[in-house]
């Protein structure tokens, strides 16, 4: 069951160590090749929109296609896989409205940028990499259902299932360790060079759960698995190593940190918050509300959430990206279209 609101942070925070502990202690390590036998709920989505386009998104909209997969951004490059995950969509950020360069790809489902303006995709059997010139590499993996995808600092991808499994590619795209113990795997955060933390992290989010559990990569062993709360959807992680999460169902962004992980804040978010980044040079977190096309800033600099900017979005922003470089926001509506609102135009 979820933490109680009403009780103080160092309360909640033990208090959600302790009923995830009790309730999620089935999550185990590469040893055991079952899914497990723990408390799911049904998997949250984000919350539709109201039909039609949104009105006077802030910034500009550069036309893509409906339905498009991913939105990701690397350095100086945007890049947006197509419906049917057969092309990477490339659009410099200096002129994001000129017309994009395109990859053509296999079918690809989820794409994460690897560094100097490349890009990494996974889907079924394959791994594909995106250079900086748009040429494309692939290698056949052994995976049918590829759930989400996240690089180390050591260049290794992390390929999430949908049979609950966190699969180690090295960085030559060797497979390595299989661990499993999770429902499903549905995103991983990587904390960065230079977080708060003894050693980088791994924390993957469980749909069917609702819960984040950090994962050893050395040794294929979970950390304690966490509740969060009853509707969890996507996460990131900030230069500091907190691991935010949007927790769609209850209305919620939640904030994750430590070595053993622990929930440091549980904060309201209305209208349902859905995809979610991290402006590392501001200290904001972005967090796109579907329900009403926004996307809200929360300024974490004093370590709870204080609201500070909101503008109107595309509509269904299911997709949210920050380039921290320059602030710029870009959110993709599941309707079509990317939305490029610079820091001045949020401001």
């Amino acid at each position: 069951m979820p933490v109680p609101r009403s009780l103080p942070k160092s309360a909640a925070c033990a208090v959600s160590v302790l009923t995830a502990l009790g309730l999620l202690a089935g999550c185990g390590s590469s040893d055991s090749s079952s899914t497990p036998n723990v408390p799911t709920v049904t998997p949250a989505s984000a919350v539709a929109a109201p039909p039609g386009p949104a009105a006077q998104p802030a910034g500009t909209v550069v036309p893509t296609p409906a339905n498009s997969r991913d939105l990701a951004v690397d350095g100086d490059t945007i890049a947006i896989l197509d419906p049917a995950g057969t092309t990477v969509l490339r659009y410099p950020t200096a002129t994001p409205d000129q017309e994009p360069q395109r990859s053509a790809t296999p079918p690809l489902t989820h794409l994460v940028g690897a560094g100097d303006g490349t890009f990494v995709g996974v889907g079924p059997k394959v791994i594909a990499r995106i250079d900086s010139t748009g040429a494309v590499t692939t290698t056949a993996t052994t995976i049918d259902n590829p759930t989400a995808v996240a690089n180390t600092a050591a260049g290794q991808v992390l390929v999430g299932t949908a049979q609950g499994h966190l699969i180690v590619f090295g960085s030559d795209l060797k497979p390595g360790r299989e661990i499993d113990g999770f429902v499903g795997v549905d995103d991983i955060t990587v904390s960065p060079k230079g977080a708060d933390l003894p050693s980088e992290q791994v924390v993957v989010l469980d749909r069917a759960q609702s819960s984040v559990t950090p994962v050893n990569l050395d040794d294929g062993t979970l950390g304690p698995a966490l509740r969060a709360g009853n509707g969890a959807t996507n996460s990131t992680v900030d230069r500091y190593g907190r691991v935010l999460v949007a927790n769609t169902r209850d209305g919620e962004l939640l904030g994750f940190f430590g070595s053993p992980l622990v929930m440091r804040f549980r904060y309201p978010v209305a209208s349902g918050p859905y995809a979610v980044d991290y402006d590392d040079t501001r200290n904001l977190a972005w967090v796109s509300t579907t329900a009403n096309n926004e996307v809200v800033a929360y300024d974490l600099s004093g370590g709870e959430p204080v609201a500070r900017h909101r503008f109107p979005a595309v509509a269904q922003p299911d997709r949210i990206a920050v380039d921290d470089a320059s602030g710029t926001v870009y959110v993709l509506s599941a309707r079509g279209g990317l939305q490029i609102a610079p820091a001045a135009a949020v401001d």
